[in-house]
């Protein structure tokens, strides 16, 4: 297949970047060019709550100089996407839109669990030693300017991932006023710092087995510069890094940037970033720590690839999405076997409906997704669970997921208590049309799988599903009554053929 160019653009919280890359099957991914502009609109959304024109001004006449690059490279296709800055400043939607008007580009606002998963996937596929690093225990430490995320690899998988609001220029511009009333300014950040991690349990990773740290973000570049150890793979021990941290810690951003020779706003984000590695870093047994090469950029274009020219990632991202949720659901308290019993279910219907359904393996995930986590809200109220599961799972950041496919995973936990889902036109703008489709079957799949366990005593371990004619007969091998999950499933019956034309029926094969 031809070569294709791709253009890559952050509209960062502290800087715009554009990468320009060269992808085909036989080359992989080369990037051939790199334009970076510091500029802070996180300086103004985390300070003001918007970002003033002067700098949407600036914003967008800068992104019309990258523009004119990527018509010099005649690109094939580029992505441009907005981070936490635009998402949290109050006219960031105007902001989105001026830069359509001024310079022909669309940006599009992307969640932080969407950008933090594109940065996974780029660690994966660039960073060889990845999957030696993850099997024996790592943190991945994506420091951004508006927050932090902090993922934990057990064994070769994702255990959780928690993102907190404690982003290097976000704590600059938070703490920027208290500087001058206090001689001892870096305890100020190390206290609000302990604080915020503290908040989110971080202390609990004394109890994980990490043994290496993997950090993203160019100020560990800078750290790892800073102390002067030559590393190709840009790692150094925790002891190095420590003495590093006390050298840097004693100096003030003018000194800092005049011995690396970085720009001031850089510079004056060095302290904070420090300190957030110091004190995640403390709560674990980790001894190594390594500079990830990757940015949001990187991802954009391995995301491309994986579209365009099938690229494959050895890492199976899958299981860590599903290892994460049902961390969630263990959190609020799930009945562990009930879930795995409607999980099993759901999984065995749809490998069933397959061939008929058009649906595909990640639509499979969506609906295993749904089943993990259709029990939380009884945590919060048993009367109203099914409302306060479909909330949780809207207000919960799951890194894999994109908003609109969490919003799916929400509706079809929200629709199984109801004969029906809503004409398209009631239904939320998050799904599009072709997503409500897809919706429509597997809440048809889903109602069917939570139905066989209604009794929440798991009377069918397993299932087999043969359709012939207009029929799809579902066959349980058990000695159990299971008179309460026929009726339950003759009850959803009825949407379901309407949904699949096929009528599904319970059949029980006794054992003995």
């Amino acid at each position: 297949m031809a070569m294709k160019t791709f253009a890559a653009i952050e509209v960062g919280s502290n800087e715009l970047e554009l990468k320009v890359y060269e992808i085909s099957k036989k080359i992989g991914i080369r990037q051939i060019d790199q334009v970076r502009y510091i500029i802070e609109l996180g300086s103004d959304a985390y300070s003001s709550g918007m970002i003033s024109y002067e700098l949407v001004n600036e914003l967008c006449s800068v992104l019309k100089k990258f523009k004119f690059k990527m018509d010099e490279y005649q690109v094939d296709n580029y992505v441009a996407y907005g981070g936490s800055a635009l998402r949290e400043a109050s006219n960031g939607n105007m902001i989105v839109d001026q830069i359509r008007i001024k310079t022909g580009l669309k940006v599009k606002l992307i969640s932080n669990a969407q950008q933090r998963f594109l940065v996974f996937k780029s660690i994966a596929f660039k960073m060889k030693n990845f999957e030696t690093l993850i099997n024996e225990g790592a943190l991945i430490i994506d420091i951004g300017s508006g927050s932090l995320q902090v993922s934990v690899f057990e064994d070769g998988v994702l255990q959780v991932s928690k993102n907190i609001r404690l982003g290097s220029l976000r704590i600059r511009e938070l703490l920027s006023a208290m500087e001058g009333q206090t001689s001892d300014f870096v305890n100020v950040i190390r206290e609000f710092v302990d604080n915020g991690i503290y908040a989110h349990s971080l202390h609990q990773l004394k109890n994980m087995k990490l043994k290496h740290a993997v950090i993203v973000g160019e100020e560990f570049s800078t750290i790892v510069k800073y102390s002067g150890i030559q590393s190709e793979e840009g790692c150094m021990t925790i002891g190095q890094f420590d003495k590093t941290y006390k050298q840097l810690i004693g100096k003030n951003p003018n000194q800092i940037q005049e011995e690396l020779d970085i720009p001031y706003e850089q510079a004056s984000v060095m302290i904070p970033t420090a300190i957030v590695l110091k004190e995640i870093v403390r709560q674990t047994s980790v001894d190594t720590l390594w500079q990830a090469a990757s940015d949001l950029c990187d991802g954009m274009a391995l995301d491309y690839s994986q579209k365009v020219e099938r690229f494959l990632l050895a890492h199976d991202f899958t299981k860590d999405i599903i290892k994460s949720v049902r961390w969630i659901a263990k959190k609020y308290d799930s009945d562990e076997a009930h879930v795995r019993n409607v999980e099993n279910h759901a999984k065995a219907l749809f490998d069933a409906t397959k061939k008929i359904s058009g649906l595909n393996q990640r639509h499979r995930l969506l609906l295993q997704t749904a089943a993990i986590l259709h029990d939380t809200g009884k945590f919060i109220n048993g009367s109203k669970s099914v409302y306060n599961s479909c909330h949780i799972i809207r207000e919960t950041e799951i890194i894999g997921l994109s908003d609109a496919e969490r919003e799916i995973v929400s509706c079809i936990v929200l629709y199984n208590s109801s004969a029906y889902v809503p004409k398209y036109e009631k239904m939320s703008h998050e799904i599009d049309r072709d997503s409500y489709m897809d919706l429509l079957k597997l809440s048809a799949i889903f109602g069917l799988a939570n139905a066989m366990d209604k009794s929440h005593r798991q009377k069918m371990d397993k299932i087999r599903v043969t359709i012939a004619e207009n029929e799809m007969k579902i066959t349980a091998d058990t000695i159990y009554d299971i008179t309460l999950e026929q009726s339950m499933v003759e009850e959803k019956s009825g949407f379901f053929e309407e949904i699949f034309g096929i009528k599904p029926v319970l059949r029980q094969k006794r054992s003995i």
